[in-house]
């Protein structure tokens, strides 16, 4: 089974050394104050790598500017933000253009459990580099406790009016809703390997 850990920035960045090159991974942003969160992340990050971690918008003026951004330089660990405002035909147009998104420094994406989805119904080959390393933050962008995560999986079992083994079933056999609750909760679950 697929482990998607719930980790710290300092945990991600360790795993991101350990890759070297041509690492991609998600963080699932938290709601709650984002912008505080991202530049949490962005300062543990940077100070595990040793080096600065450069921003790209994902939804620059033209798909050009994006390739141009993320190649020049190309060794260098990026974080992709803004993906979440990218619609359907965006998405496919990042798919499409995967072999100009490669590069040797490692990439992030900055996402909600509802940009996770688009990404994973719009650009599937560009998900395949991500295999299963995606993280989930709490709002204080550190690890979820225990308690936190069973809190939250109680609240979508109550909402849902479905248990967690249920949804698993369902993701398993293709037929759970593409609802960016339940790629969150597959997450929390530990299942990322059937989002």
């Amino acid at each position: 089974m697929a482990d998607f850990i719930e980790q710290p920035a300092f945990e991600i960045g360790r795993r991101l050394e350990a890759r070297e090159s041509y690492a991609w991974f998600v963080v699932l942003r938290p709601s709650a104050e984002p912008e505080e969160a991202l530049d949490n992340f962005l300062a543990e990050l940077s100070a595990v790598l040793a080096q600065p971690v450069r921003i790209v918008q994902g939804v620059a003026p033209s798909l050009e500017q994006v390739l141009t951004e993320l190649s020049e330089p190309g060794g260098d660990p990026v974080l992709i933000s803004g993906l979440d405002q990218a619609d359907m035909d965006y998405w496919r147009a990042l798919d499409i253009n995967r072999s100009g998104l490669l590069r040797v420094g490692p990439v992030v994406l900055w996402l909600s459990s509802a940009g996770l989805t688009c990404l994973c119904t719009h650009a599937p080959n560009l998900r395949s580099f991500i295999g299963g390393s995606i993280f989930y933050l709490s709002a204080q962008g550190e690890a979820l406790t225990d308690n936190e995560r069973r809190q939250r999986i109680s609240d979508l079992e109550a909402h849902f009016q479905m248990t967690a083994s249920e949804v698993i079933r369902r993701a398993e056999s293709g037929t759970l809703p593409g609802d960016p609750h339940f790629v969150e909760w597959l997450v929390l679950l530990g299942r990322g390997d059937l989002v």
